[in-house]
């Protein structure tokens, strides 16, 4: 009962410096804001602030990226579905969960200090880069047949390029629901085919339709 308690502190804490840390840089954006001030307005030492995140960079994108969440977590088979098919099940809802979410004011505007902060950009790219090799051990444990790591930075080059192309578009004044139309029909497709060109004996990136083979070998 006891570490119960700690537990809901512990994660009570975590919450309310998130919520303030958005607020911060929702007002006066993220370049601006600091780790003093985040910890001044959550009442809570510096240290603390950093017990929650490694970085002002990784406070900003905690449970922001959705799709990268679902790059990491073991593929748990359902029904007649195979791992690869829930797998990009996964990757595609949380791809579109996310520019769903771009039609709340607040995280669009949260996305678009992504685009125009270099150390944030930066920042989401690390991610996405070290999301690789969980994925990558995914997919051999889960996946027969797959070269996992090939697999892996093909399913992350296709889901990056999506999501931040899209982003952009909804961030320049494209409803989001234009967007959503195109992608939720794009983007399964895409991702379907790189597996099947990984689970080939002899894999072939020419074997990609000529734009998904330029977003891949980016």
């Amino acid at each position: 009962m006891q570490s119960s308690r700690r537990d809901r502190k512990r994660e009570q804490t975590r919450q309310h410096i998130l919520a303030e840390a958005r607020r911060l840089f929702l007002a006066q954006g993220f370049e601006r804001t600091t780790v003093l001030q985040i910890a001044e307005a959550a009442d809570v030492a510096v240290q603390t602030v950093f017990n929650h995140a490694p970085s002002k960079e990784a406070l900003f994108f905690l449970g922001r990226i959705p799709y990268l969440e679902a790059m990491t977590r073991p593929v748990d088979p359902t029904g007649d579905r195979t791992a690869a098919e829930v797998l990009v099940a996964q990757l595609a809802e949380q791809t579109l969960g996310y520019l769903r979410s771009l039609e709340d004011p607040d995280n669009l505007a949260m996305a678009a200090q992504v685009d125009s902060s270099p150390a944030l950009a930066q920042y989401e790219r690390t991610l996405l880069a070290h999301s690789e090799g969980d994925l990558a051990a995914v997919l051999e444990e889960q996946v027969p047949g797959v070269d996992g790591w090939l697999a892996a930075a093909l399913l992350v080059a296709i889901t990056r390029t999506h999501a931040y192309v899209q982003r952009r578009r909804i961030i320049g004044g494209t409803p989001p629901a234009e967007v959503l139309a195109s992608l939720e029909r794009d983007l399964p497709r895409h991702l379907n085919a790189v597996l099947e060109v990984a689970t080939r004996a002899e894999p072939d990136l020419a074997d990609l339709p000529d734009t998904m083979r330029v977003i891949a070998e980016t």
